[in-house]
């Protein structure tokens, strides 16, 4: 039996249905987002990335790409094509950049719009004889159950995307999630060999910045709004804790169609509150360095990065009991888990905002915590850990990761 693929000598990632650098760019994700990629590159000679922007997303790739630029291509719809044209078109413009590689990862970054991925792997086996192509289904949250939560489970929307989300993790060599709970249900609901699911957690890039004074009673939250992140209940917490930490201030970053429900919430409840744009990550880092408590309320989550990312800054966070939240709180010892109430949750606000010894001690556990477990070193292993077994499975070999 021939001696399964060691690595991948190429990357190829599709981005989230509908996705492209630029938008990255302009809702504060590239940073983060590249961050991983930037450290594959020391690792496989190409990547290219499909994405559904136009000519300026290559703009956006010269600028992050430094000296892996030569590594690094974006496949864009110029022409403005419609979608299934646009789909159809890319295995031909992808195939040439993968010239004089033998172990090829076609990967997704969201189980929505995975199916490209997916269908790219399968048409590159046909164009590239005698390489070793892969499949990887990835995905950070778990698409038709956010949809079924949004539209309802016998929705349109719901339905179509179990359907396609059932043909790419049943196709896929690998699937990749983020929690396990996650990776669970796809597997039963798919009904998946354990072998061909892995779970990655997403990652954290650096450390809290030392030496950054917090901002005494600002409740920070990032993210976007609309109902399911329930920011109408942290409005209506934080007027409780301000019975108990009248210097109080909430500070929301993010948009969203709810945004001036929310305003005039904040105003209802004499709650002092700035809502401040989404911004690039390393500003969103710098407010989480400053903030007193990082607080949030959503109703469903799959693996939060913006609360990981405050515990890796050290803020003390709150977040509600709900599932994806309650996942990565550890209560009393990485932050503090709340019922979903307003009075539950005002009060644990104020219980840090009012002893910040106490406060300190659990940012200082949710920084330590969170960076030895999700720091991108920790992480990038695991990434390539995972390529291998895809690439195996395409193969036909049998490896499992130790990860």
């Amino acid at each position: 039996m021939a001696k399964p693929p060691e690595q991948p000598d190429a990357i190829v990632l599709c981005m989230t249905w509908g996705m492209s650098l630029r938008e990255w760019e302009r809702t504060g994700m590239l940073e983060r987002e590249w961050a991983l990629y930037d450290a594959l590159l020391a690792h496989v000679r190409t990547l290219v990335v499909v994405s559904y922007g136009d000519a300026t997303d290559r703009d956006v790739l010269a600028r992050i790409a430094g000296t892996h630029a030569s590594q690094v291509h974006v496949i864009t719809n110029d022409q403005a094509l419609p979608g299934a044209e646009y789909v159809a078109s890319l295995p031909k413009r992808i195939a040439p950049l993968l010239a004089g590689s033998r172990n090829i990862v076609c990967k997704s970054n969201q189980l929505a719009g995975g199916d490209v991925a997916l269908r790219t792997a399968q048409s590159l086996r046909t164009m590239l004889p005698g390489c070793t192509i892969a499949a990887i289904a990835r995905g950070g949250y778990l698409w038709s159950r956010f949809l079924a939560h949004e539209h309802g489970p016998d929705s349109e929307p719901a339905k179509q995307a179990e359907q396609r989300e059932r043909t790419l993790c049943q196709q896929a060599d690998l699937v990749v999630g983020t929690t396990q709970d996650m990776v669970r249900d796809l597997t039963w609901r798919y009904t998946l060999e354990s072998s061909k699911t892995l779970v990655i957690p997403n990652y954290v890039m650096q450390t809290a910045s030392e030496g950054t004074e917090r901002e005494t009673g600002v409740v920070l939250y990032a993210g976007q709004l609309v109902p399911r992140k329930r920011v109408d209940l942290l409005i209506r917490a934080c007027e409780v804790a301000m019975q108990s930490a009248p210097n109080l201030s909430l500070r929301i970053v993010g948009e969203g169609p709810a945004q001036a429900e929310l305003e005039a919430l904040a105003q209802q409840c004499n709650v002092p509150t700035t809502f401040l744009p989404r911004m690039p990550h390393s500003q969103l880092l710098a407010q989480m360095d400053r903030c007193a408590v990082y607080a949030q309320a959503s109703e469903l989550e799959g693996h939060p990065k913006t609360v990981i990312e405050a515990m890796s800054r050290g803020a003390p966070v709150v977040v509600t009991d709900s599932p994806g939240l309650s996942d990565v709180v550890q209560h009393g010892v990485s932050g503090l888990r709340s019922p979903a109430s307003p009075e539950a949750m005002g009060q644990a606000i104020a219980g840090l905002l009012m002893d910040s010894d106490w406060a300190n001690v659990l940012g200082q556990s949710a920084r330590d915590c969170t960076i030895a477990a999700l720091g991108l070193p920790a992480i990038l292993p695991r990434e390539l850990s995972a390529y291998r077994v895809a690439l195996a499975r395409a193969s036909g070999q049998a490896l499992r990761a130790a990860v």
